[in-house]
């Protein structure tokens, strides 16, 4: 079977997820992808050991391997002129090249897109910024947790307001995997465009624009006169919508604002009569009693556990599911019947329970994920195809040029 990518190749000069999960979802797809470290290696892979460092090692790095799946790992020092040839011979039979380098690295290195756009004419340049190519802070340094998270307003707008109000603590790398996809889409789209004007093209995906354009609906709705007050108290969010807590002191959250979900929500929890109150079975009025409304489905979903109200919501065909913890995740059986999730064996010996590329394309097949290599473990089979001679390489490696 022929991978859509095949043929493909891809140089990655990135560190840490966002650039890391567009490469590794092109090495799925069947790209060759080549992932360039410098001679310390990727700040990810200590990153990936510290999260369980009684467990994780560089025999164990699950937290590296899901980005870095599937890749050839070359060491090259860039600021060797030996280091920078053998990069630039890469990038002479490269069709995309992935980074997060900051531009104002990447223009000392001589590597933005306008210092290698006439020498490689065909180049996909895909760079995953933080804030920008302009402005004043297009130059700050950059985390899924700062552009994203915490400047994109989701922290605090996103917890519940009252007396114990405090910001959400950021959850780790899913502003990442987001701008990731997106450079994922406009890589591909570059390509179909190559394959009709034979020229290549510079593509962009920021963490601090896709967090305003994936929060969009909290943007518009919280602009002035008429906004929206953020953060909001619990009964400020449209009743029944929302979590509540069981008999059992698990939780459940409903979704869905469909007009028919009201009175089938009164039917679960045995109050028809709520379905004959005029002002229930408008918004304005449900908005106007919301405290009151609020009240009467959280007393209600306290007098039974959650799998009972889980059963009577699919009886009802009312959009209401379990809020699972992380650790719930891998015993989940809807994940395991449609293979999201998968056992990877470290070279340590040890398996984890491991998520699958959500690439879903019957010309893919099932991705696998495979442990990631160590730094510059395939640096002389990179080397020796682009025409280097086992005696350069040498040469090359006692100099410092690669690792």
């Amino acid at each position: 079977m022929t991978k859509p990518l095949s043929g493909i190749r891809v140089l990655e000069f990135s560190t840490f997820v966002a650039a890391p999960v567009c490469a590794r979802m092109m090495a799925d797809m069947g790209a060759e992808v080549i992932k360039v470290e410098h001679p310390k290696g990727d700040p990810w892979r200590l990153t990936g050991i510290s999260y369980v460092p009684s467990q994780f090692s560089d025999q164990e790095n699950p937290v590296f391997d899901i980005y870095n799946s599937g890749k050839k790992h070359i060491c090259l020092n860039l600021k060797s002129e030996e280091g920078m040839a053998a990069f630039h011979k890469l990038l002479e039979n490269t069709d995309v090249m992935i980074t997060n380098t900051r531009p104002k690295a990447l223009k000392k290195l001589g590597l933005d897109y306008e210092d290698l756009k006439d020498r490689y004419p065909k180049l996909i340049y895909a760079i995953l910024l933080g804030y920008g190519e302009k402005g004043p802070d297009k130059d700050m340094p950059a985390f899924d947790t700062s552009a994203f998270w915490a400047r994109g307003g989701f922290l605090r707008d996103m917890a519940l307001a009252g007396d114990n109000y405090a910001p959400v603590q950021p959850p780790s790398s899913m502003g990442d995997t987001v701008s990731g996809y997106l450079l994922l889409a406009e890589v591909c789209a570059a390509l179909f465009r190559r394959s009709q004007t034979g020229l290549g093209d510079c593509v962009r995906s920021g963490l601090y624009h896709n967090s305003i354009f994936t929060l969009g609906t909290m943007n518009i709705a919280a602009q002035e006169p008429d906004y929206k007050q953020l953060p909001r108290e619990r009964t400020g969010f449209s009743v029944p919508c929302g979590d509540y807590c069981c008999a059992d002191d698990e939780w459940i959250f409903i979704s869905g604002y469909d007009a028919t979900l009201y009175p089938r929500m009164h039917t679960m929890i045995g109050r028809e009569d709520l379905s004959e109150i005029e002002e229930l079975k408008t918004p304005a009025g449900r908005w106007n009693r919301r405290g009151e409304y609020y009240e009467i489905f959280r007393q209600a979903f306290l007098t039974q556990p959650s799998t009972y109200w889980l059963q009577k919501a699919k009886e009802l065909d009312i959009p209401m599911t379990r809020m699972n913890h992380f650790r719930d995740i891998c015993k989940d059986e809807q994940a395991w019947a449609n293979d999201y999730l998968e056992y990877v064996t470290s070279p340590s010996g040890n398996t984890n329970v491991m998520p699958r590329s959500p690439i879903e394309m019957d010309s893919v097949g099932l991705p696998v994920t495979q442990v990631a290599h160590g730094i510059g473990a395939d640096t002389d089979e990179v080397l020796e195809n682009l025409g280097y001679t086992p005696e350069q390489i040498v040469t090359m490696r006692q100099s410092g040029a690669v690792k």
